[in-house]
């Protein structure tokens, strides 16, 4: 038998398998039915209405009821709620307590904070409102009636796994009360003990004793926003300006500033084989306001100069933008060429000439003259301020005995011939 004929009996072989498997997925497979569709009868049909594809056009006029009344504001619907949720205590007979309020107020108005309130701090986790106005009522000879308001707020944070128990508040409470003795009567409750825990009580409107409010980032960075650089130096007009991409020259860093003021010079450090930029560099600006102003990275400008920008960069020639108001906006600078850039003081020149040469440091102490003039003496010899050394004495060197001298002392001290390689002069010497 040939190859070809070994070919076509596998390639037919391949096909009855085939040919198998689908005779025995189309038995497994569930047969469906056809489905008769009817058409519907026109005439049994005609009661029922034929869904809509489109909806129905809406009038072109809505009608108003003039004489319903009034729907609630948002204020009033809050204050609805709040009632609500603060319900007041009922009295002993079933009837609802009285909260200090008029006759003719309204439920929402009698849960407002009174002119008589106080703070109550360090309460235990276990409190309740129900649980503080029985505290005060039995501790004191405030009534229930007296006690108009009392706010324990819910605890937000989640709760820490290994604690046993549930908070059900801060730790702290306010309380309204109906007249000032019931309020100083609730503050001479201070320190005592409820669950355990010493209470803190005292006027609602005295703020002694509570810590100082954290400064904002703005406020701890003078004024110059997030992920400003704390200032390691005393305004100056000397900037170092970093986080400056490679491509960036001083020309471009010229143009950039040449809003803020006017400038003394630029500094940038670059790569010595490239001549990019190292991402780093000094400006030094005309006067420390400008260079504040490049540091907290933002300057004022009026519309008037905006629109000047704006005409100036799309040459736009528009005479309502050119009478702008003298209103002041931000122009932010703390960002160049898509990248947020560092700006601190750097070290003044002076300072920075004193530190490298020692003018800062303290003079050498000398017996019997006086401090102010410590700076014109040194030990090493030579003023200071002149740089100049002072010519020490003449003195003939003693003579030596030639037999104290160790052998081969002298060979060693003598001058010995350099050992390196001789640079070509050109000539060359030939031996016959």
């Amino acid at each position: 038998m040939t190859s070809y004929e070994e070919f076509a009996v596998a390639k037919k072989e391949r096909k009855e398998k085939k040919d198998k498997k689908d005779k025995k997925r189309s038995k497994s497979a569930p047969k469906v039915e056809p489905v008769e569709i009817v058409e519907p009868d026109t005439d049994d049909d005609a009661d029922t209405p034929a869904k809509k594809r489109k909806r129905d056009a809406l009038p072109d006029e809505i009608e108003i009821d003039v004489d319903l009344p009034e729907p609630a504001s948002k204020k009033a619907a809050r204050k609805a709620k709040k009632a609500k949720l603060n319900p007041t205590p009922a009295a002993a007979d079933g009837t609802e307590a009285s909260t200090g309020a008029k006759p003719g107020v309204e439920i929402a108005e009698a849960g407002k904070r009174s002119e008589f309130g106080v703070w109550i701090g360090n309460l235990p986790w276990s409190a309740t409102k129900d649980s503080l106005r029985k505290f005060l009522v039995e501790n004191t000879e405030i009534t229930s009636e007296q006690i108009t308001r009392v706010h324990l707020p819910p605890p937000t944070k989640p709760v820490n796994p290994s604690w046993t128990t549930k908070p059900l508040n801060k730790g702290f409470a306010y309380v309204d009360f109906s007249t000032e003795l019931a309020m100083y009567t609730a503050i001479a409750l201070t320190e005592t003990k409820m669950d355990g825990r010493a209470l803190l009580i005292k006027n609602a409107k005295s703020f002694e004793g509570r810590p100082d409010k954290p400064k904002t980032e703005v406020e701890e960075s003078g004024g110059r926003g997030k992920g400003a650089v704390k200032q390691a130096h005393p305004p100056n007009k000397r900037v170092f300006i970093g986080n400056l991409s490679f491509d960036v020259t001083k020309e471009d860093l010229q143009t950039h500033y040449t809003q803020v003021g006017d400038l003394e010079h630029i500094h940038m450090a670059t790569f010595e084989d490239s001549g990019k930029c190292k991402g780093y560099a000094w400006v030094t600006f005309g006067d420390v306001e400008a260079a504040t102003a490049a540091v907290n990275g933002f300057v004022y400008k009026t519309e008037a100069e905006l629109s000047k920008n704006k005409k100036a960069r799309d040459g736009s020639d528009d005479e309502d933008d050119l009478k702008k108001s003298n209103k002041k906006r931000k122009w932010f600078l703390n960002k160049f060429m898509g990248r947020e850039l560092r700006c601190e003081f750097a070290e003044d020149a002076t300072t920075r000439y004193n530190k490298r040469y020692g003018k800062e440091k303290e003079p050498d102490a000398v017996d019997g003259v006086n401090p102010d003039r410590w700076q014109n003496f040194s030990k090493g010899g030579g003023d200071r301020k002149s740089g100049k050394k002072e010519a020490r004495e003449w003195k003939p060197r003693e003579k030596v005995d030639p037999r104290t001298i160790k052998s081969g002392a002298a060979h060693t001290n003598a001058q010995r011939a350099s050992h390196a390689i001789v640079e070509s002069q050109g000539k060359k010497t030939t031996f016959e």
